[in-house]
């Protein structure tokens, strides 16, 4: 995460760093009492993240403690913070909203039969997540109500659409879950407006700039783009780039025109999208 001038990430010794974006340099680290796997988010001057020795964690951009929240299990899901409210998951099958300024509930759901390991997204006044237990939920962000919950049909936990973040354009949900299959959900109603096996893309997606299109990485080598809509989309391109076999969750990001994203092996490649007279020309222009 990148707030007020630093980098600022977690690790397996349970450590929390944070560097300075310009230099480099350590600015401050803080030790928990377990391991992080919770990506932190930041507002103004403060940041959260999650601890799997069953906190919720908000530091200043010192380092300093501001509060620290007890749950029942470890927090390995992801917040996301909006007017002043920390929205995370954990590992007790409880989602809850928290207070940034006391640190205090805001309001708990407790209908999940599984953890939530990934990070919800916002659509207007609802917040969306999934969880190890084959759902993907909406609730109500300010009262914790269930909107709705979504299956892709399977009861095996190992398909459940909960490593996927995400994307959302005019209201519809597009998620990728071990399934393999790509889902658009409507917000509203939590229906399934249709499906596809086409490119058998994994837990990786991410949406273009105009949203146009939504990304997905395949388990082996392929890039591929599905146009955005409520009616079922044929692939739009794909690219051949190389990476080789590949299950870990990445989410792709469009920036100035060039796709990002990582591989298991800690490669990160970056893939010029230009859109000519054909649907779209790209091409692989480096990879780290």
């Amino acid at each position: 995460m990148i707030s007020n001038g630093l980098v600022v990430f977690g690790n397996q010794q349970g450590t929390v760093t944070a560097l300075s974006l310009k230099t480099g340099k350590q600015k401050w680290t803080i030790k928990t009492r377990g391991s992080i796997y919770s990506s932190p988010a930041a507002t103004k001057n403060k940041i959260v993240f999650g601890s799997t020795d069953g906190y919720v964690y908000c530091l200043d951009k010192k380092g300093k403690e501001l509060w620290k929240l007890k749950t029942g299990a470890a927090v390995l899901g992801c917040p996301v913070i909006e007017n002043n409210t920390v929205y995370i998951g954990g590992s007790d099958h409880h989602f809850r909203a928290i207070d940034m300024h006391t640190g205090k509930e805001v309001w708990s759901f407790n209908g999940l039969n599984g953890p939530v390991v990934s990070t919800p997204v916002i659509n207007k006044d609802d917040i969306i997540f999934g969880a190890w237990d084959t759902y993907l939920y909406s609730l109500n962000k300010h009262t914790g109500k269930l909107n709705w919950k979504w299956s892709n049909g399977s009861t095996v936990r190992n398909y459940s659409p909960a490593a996927c973040i995400p994307v959302i354009k005019d209201d519809v949900i597009y998620i990728v879950a071990p399934d393999r299959y790509l889902s658009a959900i409507d917000a509203v109603t939590g229906q399934t407006l249709w499906r596809t096996k086409e490119s058998a893309v994994r837990e990786s997606i991410g949406i273009s700039g105009d949203g146009k299109f939504v990304y997905g990485k395949t388990m082996n080598d392929t890039l591929v783009a599905f146009a955005t809509g409520r009616e079922l989309q044929k692939a739009a391109w794909k690219l051949h780039t190389g990476y080789g076999y590949e299950h870990a969750p990445s989410m792709l990001t469009e920036q100035d025109g060039n796709i990002f994203f990582g591989t298991r092996n800690g490669v990160v490649y970056a893939v010029d999208k230009v859109q000519k007279r054909s649907p779209g020309c790209i091409k692989l222009i480096t990879r780290w």
